[in-house]
């Protein structure tokens, strides 16, 4: 097997539920046992196998490891239980995200790569970057970006807490950026929406923000100009053809490029015309002139997308409506409502849609209920 082919990526067959990478787990084990709690039973509990964790590329579910890590910090009595498990993790743990990661030039690139394919290592966890930060921790003028980690989970149902997990995300992602960069990297503050211990701010290097909205690292807007001595040229052209091939060549015409591209991003915040246009490495203009030479548009292709996806969860999964609306990139039910009368003629808003199929037809009838 050459390294082109070991960054080949699988994912998970389970469409209707997030997931993320067993690796994310790396040292639970390890950090339960020094503290003197048996592993095995909240294992068990949350269905995750002994033998998925011996497995960096299995798929577990991302609702089981946020419920898995918090029940142990609370048997435990181990408040920063994602901050200990962190310190087993590296780069490593992307598998080809860490690759990826490695073949950037600086750490704005290393950023924007994390932005844009994180979904490779778990469908919830997002980053955003945002330069126009609004907090009394600095001042309005001042050149500061952060750097957002989150976990949008399409079902958050029966998760009461995700401290430790988003405690464990942050940690790694400062741990990465640190490792890419070296001392170079120095954030400023960060931010954690909760109380955490003293040991946070030794960890960090950093004062600490508590009770803040989100999770998030504050450094300087000059740090993302930083050009990084650990950049293989040779992993960096295996990387740029493994990207062609999975995301900015997709075979067939440019408008399933497109559509491939919408596809991986659809719940999230970037499946619009400008962040599809970044991930195909060209302008929006140029973008939506190559639909328009196919005879299409940006907003008919991801509309065309939604309707498919659609008819395919109501007929396959028990979904709520509320859930597919979220899963489908819309930022409500009531939007799904909406966009389902101008597709299928529905003549008023839906609490919930029912697909019947006649026996005397071959053809799907919807109806609103």
């Amino acid at each position: 097997m050459n390294q082109e082919d070991s960054i080949a990526v699988q994912y998970p067959r389970n469409i209707h539920e997030d997931m993320v990478h067993s690796s994310g787990l790396r040292g639970y084990l390890e950090v339960m046992q020094q503290l003197g709690t048996d592993p095995l039973p909240l294992l068990k509990k949350y269905g995750i196998q002994l033998e998925q964790l011996q497995d960096d590329n299995a798929w577990i579910s991302h609702t089981a490891l946020i419920q898995l890590l918090e029940e142990s910090a609370q048997q435990a009595n181990c408040a920063d239980l994602g901050l200990r498990i962190s310190q087993y993790q590296d780069i490593g743990i992307l598998g080809v995200l860490g690759l990826i990661l490695q073949s950037a030039s600086t750490l704005h690139e290393v950023i924007k790569y994390s932005s844009d394919l994180l979904f490779l290592h778990g469908s919830a966890l997002r980053l955003y970057i945002n330069d126009r930060v609004s907090t009394d921790a600095f001042e309005p003028s001042s050149d500061i970006v952060e750097l957002i980690f989150d976990i949008q989970l399409h079902d958050a149902t029966h998760i009461l807490s995700k401290r430790q997990t988003m405690d464990l995300g942050l940690a790694v992602c400062h741990r990465v950026l640190r490792y890419l960069s070296g001392e170079r990297y120095q954030p400023l503050r960060v931010a954690l929406p909760h109380r955490p211990l003293n040991v946070y701010k030794r960890f960090f290097h950093a004062e600490v923000m508590i009770d803040q909205q989100h999770a998030a690292l504050y450094f300087h807007k000059d740090m993302l100009n930083i050009t990084l001595d650990s950049i293989d040229h040779g992993l960096r052209e295996i990387v740029d053809s493994y990207l062609d091939r999975s995301f900015r060549s997709h075979q067939g015409s440019f408008s399933d490029r497109v559509r491939h591209a919408i596809r991986i991003h659809l719940s999230g915040p970037k499946a619009n015309k400008t962040d599809i246009a970044n991930m195909l490495a060209m302008h929006p203009r140029s973008l939506q002139r190559k639909l328009d030479e196919e005879g299409t548009s940006f907003e008919q292709i991801r509309d065309k997308l939604r309707q498919q996806l659609l008819l395919q969860y109501l007929a396959d999964s028990k979904a709520s409506m509320s859930q597919i609306a979220s899963v489908l990139g819309f930022s409500e039910q009531s939007a799904l409502s909406r966009a389902c009368k101008n597709w299928f003629g529905v003549t008023k808003a839906s609490q919930r849609f029912a697909i019947k199929k006649p026996a005397f037809s071959g053809f799907l009838r919807y109806e609103c209920f």
